[in-house]
C-alpha cells in the first residue's frame, strides 16, 4: 500500500504510530477483532439493542468479549458508542432557512460539504484502479460516461464529473404523511456498475432536503408554489456553493492510488423526474426543460431551439427589472416559458456547466405511483402481445416503434449504427401516431415524456448511455439511505435518528475497507459479510451423475456436442493439436456429471447491474430433457467474449 495513502488512512481513523505493526492496534477504538466483527456484524444486519443484549446474555458468548462491553449495562449501547468514536469520512452540517415575512416557519436541511464527498470518493482506495487511468479508445463506441463528448470537450486536467441527483420519497407504504427528500451525490469517473451498488459507497447521501410544507395561510397558491420552488434552488445553493470555486480553481486530492491530484469537480449531470427537473432549470411546467419547445409543440419530430443558462437567465433578469411584484415577475417569466418562481437559481455561476445541457432523460411511467423501474420493464415486455389481435396495425406499429426505442436506449453500449436505429424507432412511432387521434385515444401528445425521446441521443453522445443517470439506480438508495433509517427511528423528530444511523453504516463500512488493506489475508476478512457477489449459482448435486456422452447427446438432440467439447478443451491447450487430427481426437473420458441449470446474474455485463446484493434477481437458464409428462426445454446463451460485441451486437445469417 501506497505511503502517502497508508497515512491518510492512519490519520482518518486515528491509529497511532506505535500500532502500525500490531494487529490488534489495528482494531481500535475497538478492544479485540472479535469486539469489531461483532460490532460490523450487528450493524450490517440491523440487529436491534434488545436482540444484541439478548445475544450475549447467553451464557459463554459474553465471556468471549473484553471487558469494554462487560462493564456497561447494555452491551449493544457500548457498541454503538465505539462506533461513533471512529471518525466520519465528513461532518453532517444543519441549517434553518425560514422566509422575511415569517421568521418563525423553519425549514430544516442537512448536508454534507460536497467536496469532502468527493475526496471520500476518489479516495477509495477499492476504485483506485478503475479510476485513475487512461479511458482513451481508438473507437467511439458511447457507455461509460468518459466516452461521451462531453467529457472530451471539458477534459484539461483531471475532471471530477460530478452527477447530482433528487428524488423525493415516501417513507410509508399505505400513506402520504410522511417522506424525505435526498440529494445524491456520485462521480462519472467511477464505473457506473459500481455506482449502482450501494454496498461498493460510490454514491453519497450528500443531504436531506425539507419536507415541511409552506404553510398557506395569508398566501394564495401562486405563491405557495413561488415559495416553494425557491426553498429549494436557496437549500441547494447553500448545498453546492463550494462546487463553484472547486471548479474553477481546482481542489488537491488524495486519490485511492495514494497520489495527490489537482482534481476539477464539475457539475455534469442532473438526474431527476419531469417535474424536478422544471423546478431544476426554472423551466415552465408542461415545456421542454432542454429546449424551446412550447407546451403545444411537444408532438412535433424536429426539435426546437437549445434552451441556455444564459437564455434563461436573461428572462429572469428582464423580468426582474420590468417589474414590481413577485406575481407580476411570475407572469412575465411564464409568458416566456419559464417559471417564474425564483429570482436567482442555485446554477448560476457554475463553471463549465449549463444546467440544460445538464439535465439527462427521463425513464418510466408517471402515471403509475409506487412502481419501480424493473416491473416497467416486465409490463413492457407482454405490452405487445396484449394488443395483437385487438386494435388496428397502425396502433400495433406505432407501440412497437415506441417499444423498440425505449428496449434500445436501455443497450449498455451504443454505437453510430444503435443511435440510428433509435432515431429509425422514434420516427416510425410520428409517421404512424395519427391512428392514436383517429381512434379517439388521445387528442394530443404534447406530452414532456413523449417528446423527451428527441433528446435521448445527444444526451448518449454526450454522457454516454442511459445507465449512467437512469433515476431508477436512485430507487435502491432510498431503501438504504432513507426508508430503513426512518424504520429503525421512533418516527418523533426522526431525522437526527436516521443520520445517526446511516453515520454508524458507513463508519462501519469505511473502516472494514482500510482492514483490508491494513491486513495481509484480505480475501478472508469478514467472510460473515452479506454484502457478497455471486455471479452464478449452480445446483450442489447434478441431475444426472457419470451419464455416458452418447447418451447425453441421444437425450439432449446435441449430434455435435462431443465434437465441440473436443475443440472446446484443445482452445486450453498449451499444444494445440491441428485441426485435422484434431477431427479424429478422442476425449480422455466417456462420462459426464448433467447439471439441468444454473441461475446467473448480469453484472459483468453492465446492462442490468443487481442493486440489491442481499436479494439479487437471477436469471435461470434451463437445459432439461424431454421426459415423461414434460416437453424438453434448452435456452439459449448468448456470450460476450470481447468488448467488440458491445457495438456490433448479434449478427449472421
Amino acid at each position: 500500500m501506497d505511503s502517502t495513502l497508508h497515512k491518510r488512512w492512519q490519520k482518518q481513523f486515528r491509529v497511532q504510530k506505535e500500532n502500525e505493526e500490531d494487529e490488534q492496534g489495528a482494531f481500535h477504538p475497538f478492544e479485540s477483532r472479535l469486539d469489531w466483527e461483532v460490532a460490523c456484524w450487528a450493524i450490517e444486519e440491523e440487529i436491534g439493542h434488545g436482540a444484541l443484549d439478548r445475544l450475549l446474555a447467553i451464557p459463554g458468548v459474553r465471556r468471549l468479549l473484553l471487558y469494554k462491553y462487560n462493564d456497561v449495562r447494555s452491551t449493544s449501547r457500548a457498541l454503538h458508542k465505539s462506533l461513533d468514536t471512529i471518525p466520519p469520512r465528513a461532518e453532517w452540517h444543519y441549517k434553518k432557512l425560514a422566509f422575511e415575512d415569517h421568521p418563525n416557519d423553519k425549514y430544516n436541511i442537512y448536508y454534507w460539504n460536497p467536496i469532502d464527498a468527493i475526496r471520500a470518493l476518489l479516495g477509495n482506495p477499492v476504485h483506485a484502479k478503475k479510476i485513475f487511468r487512461d479511458h482513451t479508445k481508438s473507437v467511439r463506441i458511447y457507455n461509460e460516461m468518459w466516452s461521451g463528448k462531453w467529457w472530451h470537450a471539458i477534459q484539461g486536467q483531471l475532471l471530477a464529473p460530478v452527477i447530482i441527483a433528487t428524488d423525493k420519497t415516501q417513507l410509508t407504504q399505505f400513506s402520504s404523511s410522511k417522506s424525505a427528500y435526498p440529494i445524491y451525490l456520485t462521480l462519472g469517473n467511477i464505473p457506473r456498475a459500481i455506482r449502482r451498488k450501494p454496498s461498493q459507497q460510490a454514491c453519497f447521501l450528500l443531504g436531506y432536503l425539507s419536507v415541511d410544507k409552506i404553510l398557506k395561510d395569508d398566501l394564495s397558491s401562486r405563491e405557495v408554489s413561488s415559495r416553494t420552488q425557491r426553498l429549494f434552488h436557496d437549500s441547494l445553493h447553500i448545498i453546492l456553493e463550494p462546487l463553484k470555486i472547486a471548479g474553477a480553481e481546482g481542489v488537491e486530492i488524495t486519490g485511492g492510488d495514494g497520489c495527490v491530484h489537482l482534481v476539477f469537480p464539475v457539475l455534469a449531470c442532473y438526474v431527476a423526474d419531469y417535474p424536478e427537473q422544471c423546478l431544476v432549470t426554472c423551466s415552465k411546467y408542461g415545456t421542454c426543460p432542454k429546449c424551446q419547445a412550447r407546451a403545444d409543440e411537444l408532438a412535433e419530430l424536429s426539435q426546437s431551439a437549445v434552451q441556455t443558462q444564459t437564455w434563461t437567465m436573461g428572462i429572469i433578469e428582464d423580468a426582474k427589472s420590468s417589474t414590481n411584484t413577485s406575481s407580476a415577475f411570475k407572469t412575465k417569466c411564464m409568458e416566456a416559458g419559464v417559471g417564474g418562481g425564483v429570482f436567482l437559481p442555485f446554477w448560476h455561476g457554475f463553471p463549465h456547466c449549463d444546467i440544460h445541457y445538464s439535465i439527462t432523460p427521463d425513464n418510466g411511467w408517471s402515471s403509475l405511483g409506487q412502481i419501480g423501474g424493473k416491473d416497467h420493464k416486465h409490463m413492457a415486455c407482454i405490452l405487445l402481445g396484449c394488443m395483437i389481435g385487438k386494435v388496428p396495425r397502425d396502433v400495433i406499429v406505432s407501440y412497437r416503434s415506441l417499444l423498440d426505442f425505449i428496449y434500445l436506449a436501455q443497450y449498455p453500449s451504443h454505437d453510430n449504427d444503435t443511435l440510428a436505429y433509435m432515431e429509425k424507432a422514434l420516427k416510425d412511432f410520428h409517421c404512424h401516431k395519427n391512428i392514436l387521434f383517429n381512434l379517439g385515444v388521445r387528442e394530443h401528445l404534447d406530452i414532456p415524456k413523449i417528446h423527451s425521446l428527441l433528446h435521448y441521443v445527444d444526451s448518449i453522445t454526450w454522457f454516454g448511455t442511459t445507465d449512467n443517470y437512469n433515476i431508477e439506480m436512485m430507487e435502491h438508495f432510498h431503501i438504504d439511505f432513507c426508508k430503513e433509517g426512518w424504520y429503525t427511528s421512533n418516527h418523533c423528530n426522526e431525522m437526527p435518528q436516521m443520520i445517526s444511523w446511516l453515520s454508524r453504516r458507513e463508519k462501519a463500512s469505511s473502516f472494514k475497507t482500510y482492514l483490508k488493506m491494513m491486513l495481509e489475508n484480505e480475501e478472508e476478512e469478514f467472510s460473515y459479510s452479506r454484502f457478497k457477489d455471486q455471479s452464478i449459482l449452480i445446483a450442489k448435486y447434478p441431475a444426472r451423475k457419470n451419464q455416458d456422452i452418447q447418451e447425453i447427446m441421444e437425450r439432449h438432440t446435441c449430434p455435435g456436442f462431443q465434437r465441440n467439447l473436443t475443440y472446446f478443451i484443445n482452445s486450453f491447450n498449451n499444444n494445440n493439436i491441428a485441426g485435422g487430427r484434431l477431427r479424429n481426437a478422442s476425449l480422455p473420458f466417456s462420462s459426464l456429471d448433467v447439471y439441468h441449470g444454473f441461475r446467473f446474474s448480469l453484472n459483468d455485463l453492465g446492462n442490468e447491474v443487481d442493486l440489491d446484493l442481499g436479494n439479487q434477481e437471477m436469471n435461470s437458464i434451463k437445459a432439461k430433457p424431454k421426459s415423461l409428462g414434460s416437453p424438453a426445454r434448452f435456452d439459449t446463451v448468448v456470450v460476450m467474449i470481447s468488448e467488440d460485441c458491445e457495438s456490433t451486437g448479434l449478427q449472421g445469417k
